[in-house]
């Protein structure tokens, strides 16, 4: 019953200050006690003769009752039928109502033109949160064509008639030179207006002002009041810059605590970057005892309201874990996917090579080399860069390399591919070390006639050679045997040396992915070799 009262309140209060004058008429008069006493079906009755007879004050408040749906069934297309009714007799509350219900499509189709026509009959009628919304379009070219004089020109109009929106709006524009030359005294000037009207944006606007002697002395004992106030305000912005403030120990020297004291109003506040600031004091322990579970709480709070450094903080702990905490967290490379996924999803540019990681390497999700070329490019990192270089190149290989090493394309390969190859053939290990540029297996059960499998690599893990061991124990005709084979796959060899029955000797094939092919043998000892090698770094 209280909020009934208070609603019928305020539309009486509206609907005398729209009018220009008392309405006299004792039937609205009747009306009105109708509708503060609850029996809004009398105060209807009332007031709809009034309407049908054309007070425009009455069709305004018949309007309105149908939109609310008190003391009649709610009916839209009604409400603006008296609305209509009461701006065509230049009724500014009715001119108003229906500017925003065209802006908004309310009850009727969404139409910005008409809604500014409306908004400027009621402008030019003085009503100032018209003339501000009109300053709107004009700024934005909403409705219309985008027209920055006019736009100033209604803003200046709202603003002296004490409509805070504008004057902000106008201080912003004379500080920033958007559409207006830059006057910090102005700027100063529209601040000050709204911020007697006990405006927390206006206050914090006005603080930045006197932190930065913008049309005004410097004076930061000054702007850290006005930030108090605008922070006391409920402006978690301004409670978010404080935190900063003693953070950086711009006042007397760092307090963490009083840093923690103001991130913690703004983020109660769901201020975003307030959460993720106490995300990393508690990550870090500063001002607060040092625990990765409460980061991670305020680091989650943040990034549910997209916030994406937030994201990729809760990546980072959870691809790494911790060691250095009360309660440590291990190492959970699917949540730090998923982080990685959502942080780069929201553009943070350190997340998109991490995320171009997991991808090329299929950690956590499938293989996806094209997905990794993309997020890499997006990366100015140079290690990023690096990595896109060489899938890039390994991409541009695949088209034109043919030679096999257990299914792998040798010309394209590297350490940890063949690596899995070879360990998918069940072949035995003789030595696998990281710290070494070779790898070496027993090949008997896997290659008729072989011993070993030598493979060489490069600093960077590249593939650049392979050699087979065929231990020869006085066997001359061994090459031969091998070197037919090899024919049988390679065609007749484009280079020999020596003889093949006696003495070292050698055939060659340049294979057309440039792979270099060579069977060799040593002497006396009758030992034979078959070796692939990168172009480069045969020898």
């Amino acid at each position: 019953m209280k909020q009934r009262f208070c609603n019928l309140f305020l539309l009486f209060t509206i609907t005398i200050l729209f009018s220009g004058e008392l309405i006299a008429q004792a039937k609205f008069s009747e009306g009105y006690e109708a509708a503060h006493s609850g029996n809004y079906k009398k105060a209807v009755k009332i007031w709809i003769p009034l309407a049908e007879k054309g007070d425009a004050s009455a069709q305004y408040t018949v309007g309105w009752m149908y939109e609310s749906g008190q003391g009649v069934k709610k009916d839209l297309k009604k409400a603006i039928h008296w609305y209509l009714k009461s701006a065509q007799q230049e009724y500014k509350a009715a001119q108003y109502v229906l500017a925003t219900l065209y802006e908004k499509g309310t009850g009727i189709e969404q139409d910005s033109s008409k809604a500014l026509s409306y908004y400027l009959l009621a402008a030019e009628q003085g009503d100032a949160t018209s003339q501000y919304q009109v300053g709107n379009y004009y700024q934005y070219g909403i409705g219309t064509k985008k027209n920055n004089k006019q736009s100033i020109v209604w803003y200046q109009k709202a603003a002296e008639q004490g409509h805070v929106n504008a004057q902000i709006d106008l201080g912003y524009l004379y500080q920033s030179g958007e559409t207006l030359e830059i006057d910090y005294k102005k700027a100063l000037d529209w601040y000050q207006s709204a911020a007697h009207q006990d405006n927390p944006v206006a206050q914090y606007q006005l603080a930045y002002m006197h932190e930065n002697g913008l049309g005004t002395q410097q004076d930061y004992a000054k702007a850290i009041q006005l930030y108090k106030q605008s922070a006391n305000n409920n402006y978690s912005q301004a409670a978010y810059k404080l935190g900063q403030i003693y953070e950086a120990g711009n006042v007397d020297g760092v307090d963490y605590k009083k840093a923690i004291t103001w991130y913690r109003l703004a983020a109660l506040k769901g201020n975003t970057d307030a959460q993720f600031q106490l995300g990393q004091l508690s990550e870090m322990g500063r001002g607060t005892p040092k625990s990765i579970q409460r980061a991670i709480d305020w680091y989650t709070q943040a990034s549910r309201r997209d916030h994406a450094e937030a994201y990729y903080r809760l990546a980072k702990i959870y691809e790494n874990g911790t060691t250095q905490y009360t309660r440590n967290i291990h190492p959970n490379l699917q949540k730090a996917f998923k982080n990685y996924q959502y942080a780069s999803s929201l553009n943070y540019p350190l997340a998109h090579a991490k995320l171009a990681y997991f991808y090329e390497n299929g950690i956590f999700t499938k293989v996806d080399k094209e997905a990794a070329i993309l997020l890499y490019q997006k990366s100015s990192q140079k290690w990023a860069k690096k990595r896109l270089f060489k899938l890039v190149t390994h991409a541009r290989c695949l088209k034109t390399a043919t030679t096999l090493l257990f299914s792998e394309k040798l010309s394209c390969a590297n350490r940890t591919l063949l690596r899995e190859k070879i360990k998918l053939q069940q072949i035995k290990v003789i030595s696998e070390d990281d710290k070494s540029l070779t790898d070496t297996y027993f090949t008997a059960a896997i290659t008729k006639g072989s011993s070993e499998l030598t493979i060489r690599y490069t600093e960077d893990n590249e593939f650049s050679q392979a050699t087979y061991t065929f231990v020869g124990r006085n066997n001359p005709s061994l090459i031969i045997t091998v070197k037919n084979k090899l024919i049988e796959t390679y065609g007749q060899p484009s280079y020999s040396q020596g003889n093949e029955l006696q003495g070292e000797a050698s055939f060659q094939w340049r294979l057309k992915d440039n792979i270099i092919l060579r069977v060799f043998r040593l002497w006396p000892d009758t030992t034979t070799f078959v070796e692939y090698s990168q172009a480069e770094f045969f020898q």
